[in-house]
């Protein structure tokens, strides 16, 4: 290994070894909100779909992650359930969703 390799590894487990201290300073606030979602996907766009993707997300102020995953789970939850509906009931469903949780 490289002595950048070595470096790396040394940061990486010393960051994976860090423990939030139980008193954080009063300006500080800790957020973990993913641990129960450990599974992280990639996933390949043109720049076009990103911009895309990226306007709605800026529109519904939320990330852009959260609002693929409220995408995805919504399309999963439609298929699971067999009746998807029209474009504009399935339209209409991701926008009380998306407002819902950024309410």
């Amino acid at each position: 290994m490289s002595k950048i390799d070595d470096l790396l590894a040394e940061e990486g487990a010393a960051a994976e070894a860090y423990e939030t201290p139980n008193e954080l300073p009063e300006h500080v606030k800790a957020s973990r909100p993913n641990l129960a979602r450990p599974t992280v996907v990639s996933v390949r766009l043109s720049a076009e779909e990103h911009g895309r993707l990226q306007h709605a997300a800026e529109e519904a102020h939320l990330p852009i992650s959260t609002i693929i995953r409220l995408w995805a789970l919504d399309r999963l939850h439609t298929e699971e359930q067999g009746s998807g509906g029209d474009v504009n009931d399935r339209l209409a469903r991701l926008e009380q969703a998306v407002f819902q949780q950024s309410a």
